[in-house]
């Protein structure tokens, strides 16, 4: 199973907030087992470009990411080219230093790196470390985790287990802050704890989990890429679309909660087709129900991440935990 750890978000509009970035992510380098240089050189990199090229300013979102640390560089500035990137776009021009210069500095630096420029801003997603692409099954995915005020546990939490069927988990502990992130785990656990075949079976077994915790709602799916079948239970407000090309499918959740004393709600099954290079978007109900990619031209070419990264930056509610999970897959002869 690979679940990600909340972001923690770090506000660049000064000088001395690009100092508070590079030791925050040198800690996080030292708990990953990094070493600190690089990681710090990164960081001051990104938050310099924001400070300077930004306005009015930006934040950085950093997590540990197994043996590495993955940050995200988010703004609302004016773009870097005033149109959309592609994922194989080059980085513009870096005579005379600034911007350019900067994210060349980066991505020289990173296991994995890439970057989506509009007139809306930018979003630079950077992964350091090892090499983080393991056997290229074609299955790509990612998330942001934002917590309520940016810092702390959040009580969101998402999972996925590739393989053939992909299995899929987005969770909302009820609340937030501590108590909302021990209901969300003890879900991730049960989904950890044995593989998910059932969605309905998954689903009961999550709620039994989450009794001794406050409870929470979840939405859960199987991609069955040869099938092309996806299968998705929801209980609560957990909000998912199916992207295929130019269309989508909205998957519905229902009302409910799991985990609380309340008898555990009737869980229906949702079933809708899977092409190649279709993309899954599950959103925690910390994302506006309204959000869209209609003024995000060839935003889903990106890295899960990076889309995750513009809907949480366009969408988010200030007062909610907010978590968005982006799964893709590739067909063999794309790759």
């Amino acid at each position: 199973m690979l679940s990600r750890s909340e972001h923690q978000r770090h506000a660049v509009g000064a000088e001395e907030d690009v100092g508070a970035l590079r030791r925050s992510v040198a800690r996080v380098a030292a708990r990953s087992g990094m070493r600190a240089g690089v990681a710090e050189l990164v960081a001051t990199e990104l938050g310099t470009n924001l400070l300077r090229h930004a306005h009015p300013g930006g934040y950085v979102l950093v997590r540990g990411a197994g043996d590495g640390i993955e940050l995200l560089s988010v703004d609302r500035g004016p773009g870097m080219t005033g149109l959309a990137t592609t994922v194989t776009s080059p980085l513009p021009s870096a005579r005379g230093g600034g911007l350019n210069a900067g994210l060349n500095v980066v991505r020289r630096n990173a296991a994995e790196f890439d970057w989506y420029s509009t007139r809306r801003g930018t979003v630079v997603y950077v992964r350091l470390g090892s090499d983080p692409s393991g056997p290229d099954d074609g299955w790509r995915f990612g998330g942001v985790n934002v917590p309520l005020g940016g810092e702390g546990e959040s009580g969101d939490a998402w999972a996925v287990v590739p393989g053939q069927p992909l299995a899929a988990l987005l969770v909302d502990g009820l609340g937030h802050g501590p108590g909302a992130a021990l209901a969300s785990r003890a879900a991730v656990d049960a989904f950890d704890r044995e593989p998910v075949t059932d969605l309905n079976r998954f689903v009961r077994r999550a709620h039994e989990a989450m009794r001794a915790t406050r409870g929470g709602v979840l939405g859960a799916c199987l991609i069955d890429a040869e099938r092309g079948e996806l299968a998705y239970a929801a209980v609560g407000n957990i909000g998912g679309r199916v992207f295929n090309g130019t269309r989508s499918q909205h998957l519905l959740d229902h009302p409910g909660t799991i985990g609380t004393r309340l008898p555990l709600p009737t869980v229906r099954l949702q079933h809708t087709p899977w092409q190649p290079g279709s993309t899954l978007v599950l959103v925690s109900d910390g994302i506006r129900s309204a959000w869209s990619l209609e003024d995000h031209p060839r935003l889903l070419e990106h890295h899960p991440s990076v889309v995750a990264a513009v809907i949480e930056r366009e969408y988010a509610r200030p007062t909610d935990d907010a978590t968005v999970l982006v799964v893709r897959h590739i067909p063999a002869v794309a790759r």
